[in-house]
């Protein structure tokens, strides 16, 4: 089999710490050959690791992509509102597309974005990766087979943990659906995809509703006595869920805690006293009563 070349735009946590480790362990499938990323440690790092000459690294995705075609696919793992314009410019240049989830925060570009991968004959999938787990691929098995009988409803659930709301949705990059997506379309586009995808619903939705609120994650919610952060001396640090070094720290040798202190830090090595650093300064370390100046409501309108 060929190995396929390909360049990620958005050298991040899913970029780099997720997707492209592929490459590494699959050497014969696939390899990197250029990235884009603006920050400049993560763009180096990636090179360093993938092998990466210095002309095909950038930090700006308009510099690759009015280039020649340089690989067969482009990885898309930018910020939810970042989706739209790399995709669009590297179909237009003649490249295959992976695009992170959700496609675009407007309708009418995810429909753009469509008819332009089909109009150039391109592949152009989305990471909806519940699909791929051993889980869904067994449910799909047995629906597919009709092991169970005709299939009637479906009765699906997304249960966020609550660190991951915390993590995520509170403090992290989707706390102000301003300047990413709502939580109802990051986190829960997956549901929609797997939904479809198991019921074989190939013709087009006719209506979608959704209501909801910030209800809970704000000042008037907050225990008596809790400080904005975490660290500047917390009572409540022993009761709190939510006290960011239960999360940060002593789930340092769970598979979630390497995730998650990898994203604090952007360090997938960082000791104890490089997270509580971070956590001092950075936003992981807010109290996630007191984020309101930063959170603005999940309601889709």
């Amino acid at each position: 089999m060929e190995v396929v070349t390909a360049i990620l735009i958005g050298a991040g946590q899913r970029g780099m710490n997720t997707y492209a480790t592929y490459a590494l362990e699959h050497p014969d499938e696939i390899r990197f050959v250029g990235v884009c990323e603006p920050d400049g440690q993560r763009r180096a790092e990636f090179c360093e690791i993938h092998g990466i000459n210095a002309d095909m690294a950038f930090d700006n995705w308009d510099k690759l992509l009015i280039l020649p075609l340089a690989a067969d696919a482009v990885l898309i793992c930018t910020q939810d509102d970042q989706h739209f314009e790399p995709a669009m410019k590297a179909l237009e240049a003649g490249y295959h597309v992976l695009l992170e989830k959700p496609m675009s925060n407007r309708p009418a570009e995810c429909v753009v974005l469509g008819e332009e991968a089909e109009k150039r004959n391109k592949v152009f999938s989305i990471c909806h990766v519940l699909r791929y787990t051993p889980f869904f691929q067994e449910l799909k098995r047995v629906l597919r087979e009709g092991v169970i009988g005709s299939l009637v409803s479906i009765q699906h659930n997304e249960n966020v943990g609550y660190w991951h709301q915390a993590h995520s949705y509170v403090r992290g990059n989707w706390r102000n659906s301003c300047e990413s997506s709502p939580m109802i379309l990051a986190k829960s586009c997956h549901d929609l995809d797997i939904l479809l995808w198991l019921a074989d619903a190939d013709a087009n939705c006719v209506s979608v509703s959704s209501f909801g609120s910030l209800l809970h994650f704000k000042p008037e919610s907050a225990p008596a006595g809790a400080l904005h952060r975490c660290l500047d001396g917390c009572p409540l640090a022993v009761e709190c869920p939510y006290f960011a070094p239960k999360i940060y720290i002593d789930w340092k040798d769970s598979w979630q805690g390497n995730v998650l202190r990898t994203v604090v830090t952007r360090n997938p090595e960082a000791d104890d006293e490089e997270v509580y650093s971070a956590l001092r300064e950075g936003p992981y370390g807010r109290c996630v009563y007191h984020c309101d100046n930063d959170v603005v409501d999940h309601q889709i309108i």
